[in-house]
C-alpha cells in the first residue's frame, strides 16, 4: 500500500480523470433493529497501509471517537472511531456481527493519522464522470463528512466517499504544510488585495478555510464543488460579458484536484485550452504532495501549485499573480 515517495498515482496522470479507493464498509443498527450495511472509499493515494487493531491507548477530555493514540512503526498517531464519529452503533444481541477491524492509516497535510473501520473489502478504480455530490439529506445524515457518491456496479450499494480533511479537523489535527495550527489563520497577517477569486474544491471544509485566508486579504471568492460546475460558471459568465476577456472580471482559480465529476487536472487542461478562459491564472492547490505531482499540474497549464493549508505560500502565491 505504500506509495513511491514523489510518484503520482496512475488514475491520476493527466486526462485520466479517474482515482482509486479502498473501499470499506461500516455496518450500523437501525433503529428499527435491522442492520444497514454502508460502503465507504477513501483515496488510495492518501493511504499509507492498513493494519490490524493495535493496542491502544486512551486520552482523557477528548470525544469519545478521539479519544485514542496508537504506536505504529515508531510513531504516536491519533486513531478514529469512524463508527463513533459517524453515529453508527454496531449490531448487538441476536442480531451481533462479527467484525475483524481494521485500521487505515493515512497520511496527509503533514499529518498521520488512523481511522477504525469495520471491514476493508478491497481497492476499486473509479472515474471522476461516476461520481456525484452527494444530495443535501445524504451530507445532513454524515454531518457534511461526504464529498462524493457513486453506485457499486455489481450492485445498487451507494459508494461514499469520504472527505477526510473534514474527519481530520474533527479532531484538531488539521496542520498547514509548515506545522501552522489553522487557529492560527486569525492572527494572520492581513494583505489587503483585490480582485475576484474562484475557489474549486468539493470540500466544504478546505473551501472555508480558503475562503476565510482569501477574504481577510480584502479578495472577493466565488466558489464551485468541482469542475464541471466550475466550467459551467465560467461559461455562463462569458455569455454574460460578450467580447470582453473574463480575466477582467475573474482575476485566479484555485482548484482542487480530487473532486466528483471532474477533477482538477483535467478542468485545468480545459480551461488552458479555450481561448475564452486561458488568461485566467490557475493555481493547483492539493494535499497530494511530490514534484512529480508538481510536474503534471504544469503539464496540463496551471500558472501555480500548492500544498493544500499552507498559508504562507498561499499569501505568498495569490499575492504574485494579485499584488
Amino acid at each position: 500500500m505504500t506509495q513511491k515517495a514523489g510518484a503520482l498515482p496512475e488514475v491520476l496522470k493527466v486526462g485520466a480523470n479517474e482515482m482509486e479507493l479502498v473501499v470499506f464498509k461500516m455496518y450500523c443498527q437501525m433503529p428499527n433493529g435491522k442492520t444497514e450495511t454502508r460502503s465507504y472509499g477513501v483515496n488510495v493515494a492518501k493511504v499509507r497501509e492498513i493494519i490490524p487493531m493495535p493496542p491502544l491507548t486512551t486520552v482523557p477530555d477528548l470525544p469519545d471517537y478521539a479519544e485514542s493514540l496508537s504506536e505504529v512503526r515508531g510513531e504516536v498517531i491519533p486513531i478514529i472511531n469512524l463508527g463513533k464519529l459517524m453515529k453508527m452503533d454496531l449490531p448487538s444481541g441476536a442480531d451481533a456481527i462479527e467484525v475483524r477491524q481494521k485500521v487505515i492509516v493515512l497520511e496527509m497535510l503533514g499529518t498521520t493519522v488512523g481511522i477504525i473501520v469495520h471491514e476493508v473489502e478491497r481497492i476499486r478504480r473509479i472515474k471522476w464522470t461516476q461520481i456525484k455530490p452527494p444530495p443535501q439529506l445524504l451530507q445532513s445524515k454524515h454531518g457534511g463528512r461526504i464529498t462524493g457518491v457513486t453506485k457499486l456496479e455489481e450492485s445498487e450499494d451507494l459508494l461514499l466517499i469520504l472527505d477526510l480533511e473534514s474527519v481530520i479537523q474533527g479532531i484538531g489535527a488539521l496542520v498547514t504544510h509548515h506545522g501552522i495550527n489553522m487557529d492560527d489563520l486569525k492572527g494572520f497577517e492581513k494583505k489587503k488585495l483585490s480582485g475576484n477569486v474562484m475557489i474549486v474544491d468539493d470540500s466544504m471544509v478546505a473551501r472555508k478555510i480558503l475562503k476565510d485566508t482569501l477574504e481577510n486579504m480584502g479578495l472577493h471568492i466565488m466558489e464551485a464543488p468541482d469542475g464541471k460546475q466550475a466550467l459551467k460558471v465560467l461559461n455562463e459568465f462569458i455569455a454574460k460579458i460578450g467580447n470582453e476577456p473574463i480575466s477582467k472580471y475573474i482575476h485566479l482559480i484555485i482548484t482542487d484536484v480530487e473532486m466528483p465529476e471532474m477533477d482538477g487536472l483535467t478542468f485545468t487542461k480545459n480551461v488552458k485550452s479555450d481561448p475564452r478562459l486561458q488568461g485566467i491564472p490557475v493555481i493547483v492547490n492539493t494535499s497530494l504532495s511530490g514534484d512529480e505531482n508538481r510536474q503534471k499540474s504544469k503539464v496540463v497549464g496551471a500558472d501555480g501549485y500548492l500544498i493544500k493549508f499552507d498559508v504562507a505560500n498561499l499569501v505568498s502565491e495569490v499575492t504574485r499573480f494579485l499584488g
